[in-house]
């Protein structure tokens, strides 16, 4: 009787039928989770290209330990039935397979990696070097369980000469567990506004894996991720480094700095920041911790004082750091006095006689976290100018200060008018990749703030992971919209996205929006959100995990690099990347 159980089950079945079509047959119940992972909703009922084939595949890595899970094998039932034989890439190596194995560093079974690089497309279409890279890359952890810790970064930055270290350099290291990505962003294009060259290292991405790297908002070029994801693979295999998709993520930027000869860095960490690829970084010009609340309590530990001491891992000896307004500042003077940091700050004393916590607080509660990220931004450019005032380029005039700190990144409430489906009228949309309670009930808060008038004209698409509660996520957008039809459900091509059922399920109300089990795509459920809006002159909101946001800003008309479906496939096939979801877990801790 339980309906989430007979989904689970029907797609269990689904997903066996695929494989045995395929002619691939899982040897024990893990190997079936992990391919059952890679085959998501849509690539079910489009029965996907992508799956596992060959011999001796290893699968590795539990998010739970430093355990290394059994190998098995994937037989096919006949060989002469697979559909993508073996390739070979004589433009470039994809990855070692002749170097020696060793104890930390075994090269990939070269039939598995050419079973999971087909060479054209359905249509024929040969695969550029680009998308080969970049889908090898998402492949990385397939291959190497993570092993936790530094020193595959420490070894990788060293085979690239150190360019973080260069003295020359002006580096800015970001953690935090909100605001760190638009508070990287907010320094960065100040300093570029100042003069700087700036390179930029944020994650995840949007819509395209080129957006994690840029220098001065120019992304690096597809010419560029050919020339250096090449040369650190060979790093790799001759040092025999098991890098992961973060570690090598990293590194690639390290060089594409390094190349553009930038003379600025701001580096976001990925996930915590003592143990996180970036923390190679010796001798930042400024550390920044832009908040400090629960999150990832499994990896970085279950209390407010655990994650603040593990985000305080990037403070250096004889640096000063920042420390943003919600930390709790007793534990962070702690950690900053045990590594030696040559000033703790806060906003406040940077920022004298602004009434910071005035600024950022209203009757108990936050006006727009946007507001405190500026302040932190403002307050480390004042910290760059009185430690390098005699430098080139100080101090930079408060016009570029505000013009810099006014930045948004993508998808952070960011504001766009689009023309409807029509032609007729144009429909402002905002998109916003609130994907938890907390951050839903900040986006109605900020909805009733910014547009006081609209609650009974405004449309909502949305789309939720399925770790996220999503009883308390629905319940907090139906408050806001009243009438459930104007709510739109999607269900994003993607192993974390929450399923249609389950969401359903979570909150009966539900039942009475916009959604088809027969065509669950972003696509189309903005495409009617968007012309329901044109028709009735409504404010359109696109919300939730960010997995949806690419699809759903081509489905708007945004014109912007976009990774190829031969690249997004695998970056949705939880295949995990490193740092950005468990490598902060220290590999001593049980």
């Amino acid at each position: 009787n339980n309906r989430s159980l007979r989904v689970k089950l029907a797609n269990s079945i689904l997903v066996c039928s695929i494989l045995l079509s395929r002619s691939i047959v899982p040897a024990n119940c893990y190997q079936y989770m992990q391919l059952s992972r890679l085959v998501s909703s849509r690539q079910r009922r489009r029965y996907t290209s992508t799956y596992f084939a060959g011999t001796k595949n290893t699968f590795v890595s539990s998010s739970r330990s430093s355990e290394v899970l059994p190998s098995a094998g994937i037989r096919p039932l006949n060989q002469c039935q697979f559909k993508f034989q073996p390739h070979t890439y004589s433009s470039f190596r994809l990855f070692a397979t002749t170097a020696e194995t060793s104890d930390t560093y075994t090269p990939p079974d070269p039939d598995k990696l050419s079973s999971l690089m087909p060479d054209h497309d359905a249509n024929g279409r040969p695969y550029t070097l680009y998308e080969k890279c970049v889908r090898r890359l998402y492949l990385t952890n397939l291959f190497h369980p993570v092993k936790l810790g530094l020193k595959n970064m420490e070894e990788l930055h060293s085979a690239l000469g150190n360019p973080m270290d260069d003295p020359r350099l002006l580096v800015v290291h970001v953690a935090g567990s909100n605001g760190k990505g638009s508070t990287s962003l907010k320094i960065a294009k100040s300093l570029e506004l100042a003069g700087f060259k700036v390179g930029l290292f944020v994650s995840p991405h949007v819509a395209s894996f080129r957006e994690r790297m840029q220098v001065n908002g120019d992304l690096i070029s597809e010419k560029e991720v050919e020339e250096y994801l090449p040369l650190i693979y060979d790093i790799c295999e001759e040092k025999k480094i098991p890098a992961t998709f973060f570690e090598v993520t990293t590194a690639l930027a390290f060089r594409f700095f390094a190349k553009r000869n930038v003379d600025a860095v701001v580096l976001e960490t990925g996930l915590g920041g003592r143990l996180d690829a970036t923390n190679v970084v010796r001798k930042p010009d400024l550390s920044v911790i832009t908040s400090i609340a629960l999150e990832h309590t499994r990896i970085l530990g279950d209390t407010i004082d655990l994650i603040a001491k593990e985000k305080a891992g990037i403070i250096k000896e004889g640096c000063p750091v920042l420390v943003g307004p919600h930390c709790p500042h007793d534990t962070m003077k702690e950690c900053a006095d045990e590594k030696g940091a040559s000033v703790y700050y806060t906003c406040s004393d940077v920022l004298q006689g602004a009434d910071v916590e005035g600024i950022l607080s209203k009757d108990g509660e936050y006006v727009d976290y946007d507001i405190e990220n500026s302040i932190i931004a403002r307050s480390a450019l004042k910290i760059l100018e009185m430690n390098n005032i005699e430098k080139e380029k100080f101090p930079i005039a408060e016009e570029m200060i505000s013009k810099g700190v006014g930045q948004r990144p993508s998808c952070r409430f960011e504001e766009i008018i689009v023309p409807g489906p029509s032609a007729g009228k144009s429909v402002k949309v905002i998109l916003d990749v609130a994907h938890n309670p907390d951050a839903m009930a900040y986006l109605v808060k900020k909805l009733q703030s910014t547009y006081p008038n609209m609650q009974e004209k405004t449309r909502i698409v949305v789309g939720f992971s399925a770790d996220k509660d999503l009883k308390l996520c629905g319940s907090a957008l139906l408050g806001y919209v009243t009438d459930a039809s104007r709510l739109h459900l999607v269900e994003a091509a993607h192993p974390r996205a929450a399923k249609l059922e389950d969401m359903l399920e979570a909150e009966p109300a539900l039942r009475e929006s916009n959604f088809d089990v027969e065509d669950r795509s972003i696509t189309a459920q903005v495409e009617t959100a968007l012309r329901l809006a044109e028709e009735k002159d409504e404010l359109l909101i696109v919300c939730g995990s960010v997995f949806l946001m690419a699809e759903a800003r081509e489905a708007i008309g945004i014109d912007e690099p976009r990774d190829s479906k031969y690249i997004a496939e695998v970056a949705g096939a939880n295949l995990r990347h490193g740092q950005e979801f468990f490598a902060d877990q220290d590999p001593e801790k049980k």
